[in-house]
């Protein structure tokens, strides 16, 4: 009978000096559990980081068996995935204890199940808490805009499996659906001059909808501090939010510019219908590739084309300056300046001035195209006190984040870089990390 109680120097060495006993601090788990034959009873408790446990610890009361598998379960726990430490039987338990009499085995049971207890515990508790959380939400990420890099953010987020709405007040894919919706796609390697903006926008839409993304057509008015979206119909809360609104062209801030600019009087910041300037003389103010984009959008149409830009070289790409200085019908005005746009009912004379001669200069025209660049649509965010540079564009960090937490930008408003592939890359970005800040996959 004696031999049934003869212990291991281990079994000894835990029972006398115990390893591990007292209280985790704020516990993410307790498993309790008893023997109503021999009266033992065990409590384990666990502290959970990134699906590891941190720290576990123990309070027994029973013999020194049920003392040496409770102290050693927690150093066999210690460091371990939730998982691997689900698969510790009470065979591994007397295992790295060298064994233990098979009358007390039952004592290594009991060191399992309140190891395992304490880990359903806690993941009840998880289960339970994002249940609750989820209720307090109608999304786990809203976009505020639809253009290239609202669309992706929504595809790659609901890809994840996060619940995803996109509001946009007026054409889903921003700029590329509005204003040059027939265009061959440019600068976007893999898709360059194989699909007009027209397809790729479709295709962004009919991938958004097979993965139930909600695309809501309205306009967001407001975003609180709280994380609400104020909208046409109503308020939506939401753990993050990305900002995508994009940029629309600037204002050049001339005389006459904002008179014209109404009721299709002569003053266009862009080239939507190249059939409206059929046989007209148009002046275009800028120097990138907006302006000399407009210009070659409207050769075959109109009638006279003159490019005033205020430095002494374009800044365009040179496969389009080539086709520029191909056309017969392209004038370009170096270092001069618009000042006035004047007419009776409609545009009829452009006022500039000669930078270099420091004279004036006037010009008969029938319209004129200010591509003098974009400006950031950021306006309903500066009460949230998002940072932003002196030209308006959000400040973000490498992950996309804003200075607030929970909200973060992408595409045009956080880049002057204005390519659509770069727009892309950033709404991945997003679902990549909004993933992680919302799953807390264990990976990670």
């Amino acid at each position: 009978m004696a031999e049934q109680f003869e212990y291991s120097e281990k079994v000894m060495d835990h029972f006398r000096n115990p390893r591990n006993v007292g209280e985790v601090k704020n516990p993410d788990g307790v498993g309790r559990v008893g023997n109503p034959v021999c009266g033992d009873l065990m409590e384990i408790q666990i502290k959970v980081e990134n699906n590891i446990l941190k720290d576990v610890k123990f309070k027994t009361f029973g013999c020194g068996s049920a003392i040496a598998t409770s102290s050693m379960i927690t150093e066999m726990a210690i460091g371990k995935t939730l998982e691997e430490a689900l698969k510790i039987t009470r065979g591994d338990v007397a295992a790295e204890l060298d064994g233990l009499p098979p009358i007390k085995m039952h004592c290594s049971n009991l060191a399992a199940d309140a190891l395992h207890a304490a880990i359903k515990d806690y993941m009840a508790k998880k289960e339970e808490k994002t249940k609750t959380e989820a209720e307090k939400y109608d999304f786990d990420v809203i976009v505020v805009g639809g253009g290239p890099g609202g669309l992706t953010t929504g595809i790659l987020c609901a890809y994840r499996g996060l619940k995803t709405a996109i509001f946009e007040a007026s054409s889903w894919g921003g700029i590329l659906a509005w204003l040059c919706p027939t265009n061959m796609v440019e600068n976007f390697p893999g898709l360059s001059e194989k699909t007009t903006c027209k397809d790729l926008v479709d295709t962004w839409m009919g991938e958004a909808g097979k993965l139930k993304v909600e695309l809501k057509k309205e306009r967001v008015n407001e975003i609180t501090k709280d994380m609400k979206v104020i909208a046409q119909s109503g308020e939506y809360r939401s753990k993050i939010i990305v900002l995508a609104t994009g940029t629309s062209p600037a204002t050049a801030g001339v005389k006459g510019e904002e008179k014209f600019s109404k009721e299709d009087r002569g003053v266009y910041y862009y080239v939507t219908n190249p059939d409206k300037f059929t046989g007209k003389r148009v002046l275009i103010v800028g120097g990138g590739n907006s302006a000399v984009d407009a210009a070659l959008s409207i050769v075959d149409t109109a009638d006279l084309i003159t490019i005033a830009h205020r430095h002494n070289e374009l800044r365009a790409v040179e496969h389009k300056l080539e086709r520029l200085k191909a056309s017969d019908k392209i004038k370009i005005l170096y270092d001069t300046e618009l000042t006035e746009i004047s007419g009776a009912e409609k545009v009829e004379k452009a006022i500039m001035h000669d930078l270099k001669e420091d004279e004036t200069i006037q010009q008969v025209v029938d319209s004129v195209i200010l591509a003098v660049g974009m400006t950031p649509n950021t306006e309903i965010f500066k009460k949230l006190g998002i940072e932003m540079d002196e030209n308006g564009y959000i400040k973000t960090d490498k992950s996309q984040k804003t200075n607030i937490a929970g909200i973060y930008a992408v595409g045009d408003i956080a880049s002057d870089l204005a390519l659509v592939v770069v727009a892309v890359a950033h709404g991945a970005t997003v679902a990549h990390n909004a993933y992680i800040e919302l799953r807390k996959p264990y990976w990670r």
